[in-house]
């Protein structure tokens, strides 16, 4: 599969699919719009060529750490490359 996006490049959610969405709580459907318009890092591109995309934060106390966020796929046309 070639792309013009690859894994570790930054890239600017455009949008997201409804399929994606639809079947979530009203408060998690929120948060996930909270991210249109943000940037992030390409952290895979599976095998049906969604890209997948990570937005959260890390709490770290002591020796642990806790992640919160969400991590999802998008096809290509939800996101835009970010130029650098």
């Amino acid at each position: 599969m070639t792309t013009d996006i690859r894994v570790g490049d930054r890239v600017k959610l455009l949008g997201l699919p409804d399929w994606l969405t639809h079947d979530l709580p009203a408060s998690e459907q929120e948060e996930m719009r909270a991210f249109v318009g943000q940037s992030a890092v390409v952290c895979e591109v599976d095998s049906h060529g969604y890209f997948w995309l990570g937005f959260g934060s890390t709490t770290e106390a002591g020796d642990s750490a806790h992640y919160s966020g969400h991590s999802f796929g998008v096809p290509r046309e939800f996101i835009e490359p970010v130029v650098s």
